[in-house]
């Protein structure tokens, strides 16, 4: 059995659903990269965010401002009562934007329990890489919000 949920990044919730799908998604903690300044975009530079909520970033094409990059936590309900999750995919399906330029997610990590709750619950972990163009072009001083699925495979 596979379950899809889609859900946007930065703290807003879709309640987005393939037919198949049934669960609902509680957002625990926003997936989050941080606040930093793209001082160079002549190459593809990176910000990651583990699991664990430790953030990594190239210091050759940022400079950081805040240190607000966390992982998400997500409880997914609405699934089987009890059961072995086999394993969890993360997937992109649209890349951090603000209307321009746009960071590309890639690199997902994730933790999951062994299996669901007695309540049908999951609790995801999830971290990712955030690249820039690297097209030369700067990025503009805005909030870039992208949107992922979760698919779990029983």
């Amino acid at each position: 059995m596979i379950r899809h949920i889609q859900y946007v990044l930065a703290g807003l919730i879709l309640l987005g659903f393939s037919p198949r799908a049934l669960a609902g998604v509680t957002e625990i903690q926003a997936l989050r990269f941080g606040e930093y300044i793209v001082t160079h975009n002549d190459a593809v530079y990176s910000i990651t965010v583990n699991v664990g909520g430790v953030v990594t970033y190239d210091p050759a094409g940022f400079i950081e401002i805040a240190a607000t990059g966390q992982d998400g936590i997500y409880d997914i309900d609405g699934l089987p009562a009890s059961t072995a999750i086999t394993s969890v995919v993360i997937t992109q399906t649209t890349p951090l934007t603000s209307g321009g330029l746009s960071f590309q997610m890639n690199t997902f990590t994730e933790s999951h329990p062994a299996s669901t709750d007695a309540s049908g619950v999951a609790q995801i972990r999830v971290g990712a890489t955030a690249d820039t163009s690297g097209n030369g072009i700067p990025y503009l001083d805005r909030t870039y919000n992208g949107m992922l699925e979760i698919q779990i495979n029983f």
